[in-house]
């Protein structure tokens, strides 16, 4: 329980250096594009998925910096930096907490209020109309290159052609995979597509569901306890999932980093979680199992399966990583990763910038606020120069106690 506090003690520096340098190079990033693009979404498309890597890259130096502290993790088999692959495993999951907590929308929002002096200024000097801030920060040719992206990643993740490529050409694959991720998750929050951005509000809001949502209120409404005892349900599971997901997609990430146990397995995970003996529910899958398999046999050649097999792994084999992490999370048990959850919360409430906690004009969390409470009362213009470094000094010393608590429960698990 301790040994967050102990790496966050010892690692300190190294982790704050990491953070302020990936914080660094989002700032340049959007300083760019701002100055050199802020009358052309389309450039800007380009250039802010690198804003998300760099804060990408800062934060699996991070996790490097604590392999060698902790002892499992320094004992499984070293990734080697060269090998960018782990950059294109992470960029997923990563761009998903990107838009849940918000981190998306701070990013447009600072790229807007640096642009909006630019546009201000051609439109004083030259008469250049100014951008209504409410445009929608995708161009119209965002389709096109959006398939253009995924399109080439595809090709490019082809097995005869990417043992043929230059070592330094990862750098342009992961590139690839961070912008057609970018470009769907931002074009979705724009539209208000719910199916990328809340897959289960979009579930809710299927036919079916509805009718049966409606068929049920109109049973329970007859009975008021089954009435209540189902919204207190609903409200609990909303809670504990919306709290839970990113906490554990960190852990996810932290499995692609560190690599995975190979005693890891779902048999493993039954037992530990649902205290299910995994052998009988193997002995009455296998009966299902065998026939599915005779039928496939019988039905596809063993050429036909080879070369389809061959042919997912290398378009989805980056998925591996990600399941083999979550496998592996899971045995950590429900006690366990719900103490990390609330943990989890904790640090968020402490530093809610860059959370989906925080709205778009507040600034830092109730750290800051202990901070701003110590010093005591002092003139606006005190405050304006002094609470950007305190909402940084915030930001630094949660987000590297963040990192080692997530480190710490993955080596747990």
């Amino acid at each position: 329980m301790l040994r967050p506090l102990r790496l966050w003690v010892m690692y300190l520096p190294q982790l704050a250096a990491c953070y302020l340098l990936g914080l660094l190079g989002r700032n340049i990033v959007i300083e760019l594009a701002a100055k050199y693009a802020w009358n052309n979404y389309l450039v800007v498309d380009l250039l802010m998925p690198f804003a998300g890597l760099a804060r990408l890259g800062s934060i699996i130096a991070m996790f490097l910096v604590l392999r060698s502290a902790i002892p499992v993790l320094a004992a499984m088999p070293r990734i080697s930096l060269r090998n960018v692959d782990i950059f294109a495993n992470v960029v997923l999951p990563f761009f998903v907490i990107y838009l849940a907590w918000k981190m998306f929308q701070d990013d447009w929002l600072t790229y807007e209020q640096k642009a909006m002096w630019h546009r201000v200024g051609a439109h004083m000097t030259t008469g250049t109309k100014v951008v209504n801030l409410g445009d929608v920060p995708v161009t119209n040719y965002v389709w096109v290159l959006i398939a253009g992206a995924f399109a080439l990643r595809l090709v490019l993740n082809l097995k005869f052609i990417k043992n043929r490529l230059p070592g330094w050409f990862v750098f342009i694959r992961v590139y690839l995979d961070a912008l057609w991720v970018f470009l769907v998750l931002s074009f979705s929050a724009s539209k208000g597509v719910n199916f990328f951005l809340s897959p289960s509000a979009w579930f809710k809001e299927r036919r079916i569901v509805v009718w049966f949502d409606e068929m049920r209120s109109e049973l329970f409404s007859h009975f008021r306890p089954l009435e209540v005892l189902w919204g207190f349900v609903s409200d609990a599971w909303h809670i504990v999932w919306g709290a839970a997901a990113v906490p554990l997609i960190w852990l996810a990430i932290a499995g692609i980093i560190y690599g995975s146990s190979s005693n890891a397995s779902w048999r493993g995970v039954l037992r530990r979680l649902a205290g299910i003996d995994s052998q009988v529910v193997a002995d009455r899958l296998a009966p299902t199992r065998d026939q599915v398999q005779r039928r496939v046999t019988s039905r596809v050649s063993e050429q036909t399966r080879g070369k389809a097999k061959d042919w997912l792994l290398s378009q989805f084999g980056s998925a591996k990583p990600i399941v083999d992490s979550a496998r592996l999370v899971l045995h950590g048990g429900l006690v366990l990763l719900s103490g990390y959850v609330l943990v989890y919360l904790c640090l968020a409430w402490l530093d809610m910038s860059d959370s989906f906690l925080t709205t778009q004009m507040q600034v830092g969390g109730y750290l800051t606020r202990g901070f701003a409470w110590i010093l005591g009362p002092h003139p606006l213009s005190f405050w304006n120069g002094v609470a950007p470094v305190l909402t940084a000094i915030s930001g630094v010393l949660v987000s590297s106690l963040r990192v080692c608590v997530i480190a710490s429960v993955f080596a747990h698990c």
